[in-house]
């Protein structure tokens, strides 16, 4: 595993939010790929949505990883209660151990695909790409200025993402609804080698 300081990538400033025609295509085509979709407003609804989905995850564990700080801040809120760890803080030898019995990952997304209905998810630590990929559900955060229309759009920021980094070489995800498969007798089924469950949250105030 790598060094678990880096700063998260944080949503681009001075970048105008998504249209809500764009924001409607959006969550339109993740929830035809089984994701349920929500809209915060403001940072008290973001912190109620995720109470509502924990209250119905029930889980006994969770863990964040790669928020910026303004979202962590409301993470730790939501999770008041609940047993929880932020990757980031963890030893790198306790760190696939805590994931794995998590029941629930919150992660950043780094940009968002209206037309495709994807996530892209840009992680510069195994331990924070494992958070999105263990735990039976998954909860990606995502600026509202970071859903783009089209795919094309998003691969272009992250090529120019890779161009600046230099030696620093991220995994890149491109995340479409829960884990799916179609090897049992030829029929897609969900939730079997990954999360059972995606939300994507979409911060319309960040």
């Amino acid at each position: 595993m790598q060094d678990y300081t880096r700063a998260p990538l944080a949503p681009e400033q001075g970048s105008p939010a998504a249209t809500p025609k764009v924001i409607e295509e959006f969550f339109r085509v993740l929830r035809e790929f089984h994701t349920v979709t929500h809209l915060a407003g403001d940072a008290k609804t973001t912190v109620d949505i995720l109470k509502g989905i924990l209250s119905e995850a029930e889980p006994k564990s969770v863990v964040a990883a790669g928020l910026p700080t303004a979202a962590k801040m409301l993470v730790e809120t939501a999770l008041k209660g609940v047993k929880h760890s932020f990757v980031e803080d963890l030893k790198a030898s306790e760190a696939v151990g805590v994931i794995s019995k998590a029941d629930v990952g919150v992660t950043w997304a780094s940009y968002g695909a209206a037309r495709q209905g994807c996530i892209i998810e840009v992680a510069y630590d195994d331990a924070i790409k494992l958070a999105s990929s263990l735990p039976r559900v998954h909860v990606a955060l995502l600026s509202s200025r970071d859903v783009l229309p089209e795919l094309p759009l998003a691969v272009a920021k992250v090529a120019a993402l890779l161009r600046d980094e230099g030696a620093k070489k991220p995994v890149i995800s491109i995340i479409s609804g829960p884990s799916k498969t179609a090897d049992i007798e030829m029929r897609l089924v969900y939730g079997v080698h990954g999360p059972h469950a995606l939300h994507v949250v979409v911060l319309d105030w960040l």
